[in-house]
């Protein structure tokens, strides 16, 4: 028996993807992660970072905006996601003025609450072009 990951993705929209995997990694709280089918149970916050899933031989790449993973002893892997692109969907140009109207805002003399949002539309912006590629 193929001894596979069992992975499902959810957004506030509902439900993204459903796929095995023979391997996973993204970023969570701690730092960069890699999940195999043994990996123990664990529950963590995810950052804005890459998404890795390898299946066979193919590889699909994805942009995510944090969230939370959930790996099960069964595992199945639960990622429940604020936002997900895969490197075919990002648009790298309209993540290069994004990243530009970041980077503006935060020379701005705005208030915190619009400097923390900067930050994170920049770190956002800044994922896409390193998941779609740099121009």
């Amino acid at each position: 028996m193929d001894k596979k990951l069992k992975v499902t993705i959810y957004t506030p929209f509902g439900l993204y993807l459903q796929t095995e995997a023979d391997y996973l990694s993204t970023t969570s709280a701690v730092g960069v992660i890699g999940i195999l089918p043994n990996h123990a149970p664990l529950v963590s916050t995810l950052e804005i970072s890459k998404l890795v899933i390898k299946n066979n031989s193919e590889e699909n790449i994805y942009a995510i905006g944090g969230g939370v993973i959930h790996i099960k002893k069964d595992r199945s892997v639960v990622l429940l996601l604020n936002s997900i692109e895969s490197k075919d969907d990002i648009d790298v140009d309209r993540a290069y003025a994004s990243k530009k109207r970041a980077e503006e805002r935060l020379q701005s003399n705005s208030s915190e609450v619009e400097v923390n949002r900067a930050k994170l539309s920049l770190l956002r912006a800044n994922n896409r072009i390193d998941v779609g590629g740099r121009k």
